[in-house]
């Protein structure tokens, strides 16, 4: 555990030749083969297995994440009654059984919202039994009837509660408030109802949010690019020091709800180091396994040499890279303290 840029703090050799080590700098951690950086003579070494065993160690990492990213997603649906709402970021097609819904995203003091009891983190799923395919059609429907009593069907975040709301939207609201004194956003309610659904959840909900993942990524650096500005793309990442403060946020919610939670970033974080770990990226096992794939077919090995440096050149990006998104993860921290 950690990264060794120091002597480490602890180190034992067990029976069967494995080395345990504990280093100061616990930014991370890493497996170091026999034989996988050096030629080494033993039987047992990482260099003298033949290409596709070493295939099969490296992409056996890989194959963890996932299935430890779909268990995690059965435990947090089970304990969320198989209903989730997630935030609509982009237009990706899921798998599993969607409904569109708005979620709230603010409440205005003195507002009709504020009056009837709408709350921020509230999922109106209808307005007068009516549901909406689109967060412009909701805001249509709501405009047309201002001065006139309208029910919305509210549940909260987790789904677990279920209220109506009533109340009169404002026909002449004060400039940048809507009739109803709201920030809203659109937001899709993951349901799984059959219990053949809820059997595949886990594989279903895991396929969707890799895919949903990837599609948000490329949103964020679209807008990144059409903005000229890094900033729609650094506010969707976070590092060791953001997930650290993520998990102290969802402790403080308590009791069953913090376990929900925690499986499900647990999931969310198994599922990225996935994605990551299998980029043709040197210092990554996609990178590791890259060299491999061109010597099983072309039978030629690239010299443990070369691919070492390959490989720590690589790595010494990727540590510049956690150091500057670390970087940012403490400014968003720090800057509600600075204004």
């Amino acid at each position: 555990m950690g990264l060794p840029f120091t002597r480490p703090i602890f180190s034992k050799k067990l029976k069967d030749g494995m080395k345990i080590s504990l280093y100061p700098i616990l930014f991370g951690g890493f497996v170091k083969l026999l034989g996988e950086e050096t030629s080494e003579k033993s039987k047992n070494a990482f260099n003298r297995k033949n290409v596709w065993q070493r295939i099969s160690v490296v992409v056996a990492g890989v194959t963890m994440n996932l299935l430890l990213a779909i268990f995690s997603f059965y435990f947090f649906l089970g304990l969320s009654g198989f209903k989730v709402v997630i935030p609509k970021f982009s237009d990706f097609k899921f798998t599993s059984p969607t409904v569109p819904a708005v979620a709230i995203t603010a409440v205005l003091d003195e507002s009709p919202a504020k009056r009837g009891g709408l709350l921020p983190g509230d999922i109106i799923l209808n307005v007068d039994t009516k549901k909406f395919s689109s967060l412009s059609d909701f805001q249509k429907y709501v405009r047309n009837q201002a001065g006139k009593e309208v029910t919305f069907l509210v549940a909260d975040t987790a789904l677990s509660k279920e209220k109506k709301v009533t109340l009169i939207p404002r026909e002449n609201p004060p400039k940048g408030e809507g009739p109803m004194g709201v920030g809203v956003g659109d937001a899709l309610v993951i349901s799984y109802i059959s219990p053949q659904e809820k059997f595949y959840s886990g594989l279903s909900y895991t396929a969707d949010m890799f895919g949903y993942n990837i599609s948000v990524i490329g949103h964020f650096a679209s807008s990144a690019i059409k903005e000229k500005s890094v900033e729609p793309l650094s506010e969707s990442v976070s590092g060791p020091v953001g997930i650290a403060s993520a998990v102290g946020s969802i402790l403080d919610l308590g009791g069953i709800m913090a376990l929900i939670q925690l499986f499900n970033l647990l999931g969310l974080l198994s599922l990225s180091l996935a994605f990551m770990n299998i980029l043709p990226f040197p210092a990554l096992d996609g990178g590791r396994l890259a060299f491999l794939l061109v010597e099983a077919f072309t039978g030629k090995k690239l010299s443990a040499g070369h691919e070492n440096k390959v490989n720590q050149i690589g790595m010494i990006f990727l540590l510049g890279l956690i150091v500057l998104v670390s970087f940012s993860d403490v400014v968003k921290i720090i800057s509600p303290f600075l204004r």
